[in-house]
């Protein structure tokens, strides 16, 4: 078993040999595919900052509104390895050690559009949800990739409900993800 955080056992034969790197990608006929007949996994994060939270708003499907930052998981990726290689891609935060990554649970989403065509498929996602609470320094240096994000706000978890609609279910998870990381954290 290869374990980097003790909350999600990985476990992987040593003859799994992983087919593909970072940087192989299906077409994108292959991938819609795929995508139309898999449930994909991701991992999302949890940004903290003592109590405040840091929700982005991306640009495109599958949620073109206010989430997290996170991504796809690729084949034979240990979930917190993910984590800390989609915190570094997507908001600059390379110097993020495993030790830091908090299990908060898993989520499961079934969005209504992709990226993808055809986008209208949507997507069905399995998304494994982490925190990570960061010093001051590391708050002030955190820089989204603009491609995948036009705004973010570091927000109190009661004033999150005024940026979304309680109507829309991708809102609702939102919701209980941040739900359960306030149930979870030390009181201070």
């Amino acid at each position: 078993m290869t374990q980097l955080h003790a909350d999600i056992p990985h476990f992987q034969e040593q003859q799994r040999l992983n087919p593909v790197s970072l940087g192989d990608r299906l077409s994108t006929e292959i991938y819609s595919t795929a995508l139309d007949h898999l449930v994909i996994a991701c991992v999302d994060i949890v940004f903290t900052h003592q109590t405040q939270v840091l929700l982005a708003k991306r640009d495109r499907p599958p949620r073109a509104d206010w989430w997290l930052i996170g991504g796809r998981m690729i084949a034979g990726e240990i979930p917190v390895e993910a984590v800390l290689r989609k915190a570094a891609e997507e908001a600059q935060m390379a110097q993020l050690t495993a030790d830091r990554c908090r299990w908060l649970g898993v989520y499961s989403t079934c969005f209504a559009n992709r990226h993808q065509p055809p986008q209208e498929h949507g997507l069905h996602s399995l998304n494994l949800v982490y925190s990570i609470e960061l010093n001051p320094v590391e708050k002030a240096a955190i820089a989204l990739d603009p491609e995948e994000y036009n705004t973010w706000q570091w927000i109190e978890p009661q004033q999150i409900s005024r940026l979304l609609d309680r109507n829309k279910a991708m809102d609702l998870a939102l919701l209980s993800i941040i739900r359960d990381w306030e149930l979870s954290r030390p009181q201070l």
